[in-house]
């Protein structure tokens, strides 16, 4: 069945939210000119492809495709949603979000048919974290925010321990040991960022 031009033209209208919409964690850490939520999906689909690429080169039996389409589709509910920040959760009823967040994937999506079907599967399969490929997104999501919350380090700003500190923002990655190196490698340049300068040096 064809997909309409206006439910196409609809969705990409919607998308223009995510390019205006601030990353809310940053936001509330008093970050005024925080990356928006396209931010954060570009860079983070350039690390599931890049992630996947290289277990791929490991020997992972992995649809890079599959991959690089559910990290295209991850953000898209925000669209409606906003982005809840991770405190934000514990005042909310359990699965509140991820209801809201499913129920706006559906309103976005649907227009398109068998089309919107098949993308709402692969947005729910990220949410569920129960293939392999849709855990390397994982992976790709958090390594993202942590290299944001690096550079954000680097420029300056001093309290974002929980960041580093919070275990679901590494969960997945003791499944692939390429996550860890690079964590290990995240972990070093974060210490020399916070590592004072020697006085009377640059």
């Amino acid at each position: 069945m064809p997909v309409d031009a206006a439910a196409v033209i609809d969705l990409l209208d919607a998308l223009e939210n995510l390019k205006n919409l601030p990353r809310t964690g940053w936001r509330m850490r008093g970050i005024r000119d925080g990356e928006s939520i396209a931010d954060h999906c570009h860079r983070m689909t350039t690390t599931a492809m890049i992630l996947a690429d290289a277990l791929v080169e490991l020997g992972a039996n992995l649809n890079v495709e599959r991959v690089m389409r559910i990290a295209i589709l991850h953000e898209i509910a925000e669209c409606r949603v906003g982005d809840i920040p991770f405190p934000a959760l514990a005042h909310l009823p359990e699965s509140a979000k991820d209801a809201a967040e499913a129920s706006a994937a559906r309103d976005l999506l649907t227009p398109l048919g068998e089309l919107g079907e098949r993308y709402f599967a692969l947005w729910d399969e990220f949410e569920r974290r129960e293939t392999l490929e849709s855990r390397v997104v994982r992976v790709a999501d958090k390594l993202e925010m942590l290299v944001q919350a690096w550079e954000y380090e680097r420029a300056g700003v001093t309290n974002l321990d929980n960041f580093w500190q919070n275990a679901w923002n590494v969960r997945d990655f003791d499944a692939f040991p390429l996550a860890g190196e690079l964590m290990n490698e995240l972990r070093r340049r974060l210490e020399a960022t916070r590592r004072p300068t020697p006085a009377g040096r640059d």
